[in-house]
């Protein structure tokens, strides 16, 4: 399958650039700057020297909860700056819904059950990430970082699977950017087509285990797919609340127009 925006990563999911899409007025975001992955824990050498020999990396940003980096830390990269910035309120959510486990070794079933159980199954989850204040400082950071860099080498931003957290931070650049609502929204679907293989093979084992058709749709939403009502349902909420989701990078994340014109200058062509 020939993807678009890859970044040719082969040991990293989900891994692809926002490079090359248009604007409404016309310019185009420069490309093999702005890269959206999947956990770099796991990340082969030779990954590792495209990103600093091809891509220049400066920053890393890792919107993963703690309770997700047990074990599965980002390795360091030289010349890459590691920024954590936490998106989820871990105190908002019911403690006996979310103990401390280690992610990487629960049971499929399991972790749909704990991933229900805190709201993440909802389609009005993405809302929740960006009115609370731990989203809000996340994203805001998000910016800061992006206006600091320098435009000629990369940033890079991730969460677990690359879909969810970091889809609305891709959402919320592209739009900053911008870029139109439906190519916003076709950039988050693309995770799909990443994810492919993997979705059919959660499936697979799932249905050899004998889970439901029910159960099966909710793990795939979990850990491989996004579904595009919970981006649509984002965006709707922002122009409802804010007016646009440039509104809400103005007064929600405290972004001025100034700034906003200063990551244009950096980042489209």
């Amino acid at each position: 399958m020939n993807l678009t925006h890859s970044i040719h990563l082969n040991s990293i999911r989900n891994a692809r650039e926002l490079g090359g899409y248009m604007t409404v007025d016309g310019k185009r975001v420069k490309n093999s700057v702005l890269l959206r992955t999947a956990s770099l824990n796991g990340i082969s050498d030779e990954d590792i020297r495209l990103l600093t020999n091809v891509y220049r990396i400066q920053h890393i940003i890792d919107f993963r909860m703690d309770m997700e980096m047990t074990g599965a830390d980002d390795p360091p990269i030289n010349g890459a700056a590691y920024h954590h910035l936490d998106v989820i309120d871990m105190s908002s959510l019911p403690k006996q819904d979310v103990p401390e486990i280690d992610v990487t070794k629960v049971d499929i079933i399991q972790m749909v059950e704990l991933s229900e159980q805190a709201g993440m199954l909802e389609e009005n989850m993405y809302i929740g990430l960006l009115a609370s204040e731990t989203g809000k400082k996340a994203y805001a950071d998000f910016f800061r970082i992006l206006l600091s860099a320098d435009p000629d080498r990369a940033v890079l931003w991730h969460c677990t699977s690359g879909k969810d957290r970091t889809g609305l931070a891709a959402m919320l650049l592209l739009s900053a950017l911008g870029v139109d609502e439906e190519t916003v929204v076709s950039d988050y679907l693309l995770t799909n087509e990443y994810n492919a293989k993997r979705i059919a093979g959660t499936r697979q084992y799932l249905k050899a285990r004998g889970c439901d058709d029910a159960l099966i749709e909710k793990a795939v939403i979990v850990f491989d797919a996004v579904d595009e009502r919970f981006m649509r349902n984002a965006i709707a909420y922002l122009k409802q609340r804010f007016g646009s989701v440039i509104g809400y990078i103005h007064d929600g994340l405290n972004i001025s127009k100034a700034e906003i014109d200063t990551l244009k200058e950096k980042y489209l062509l």
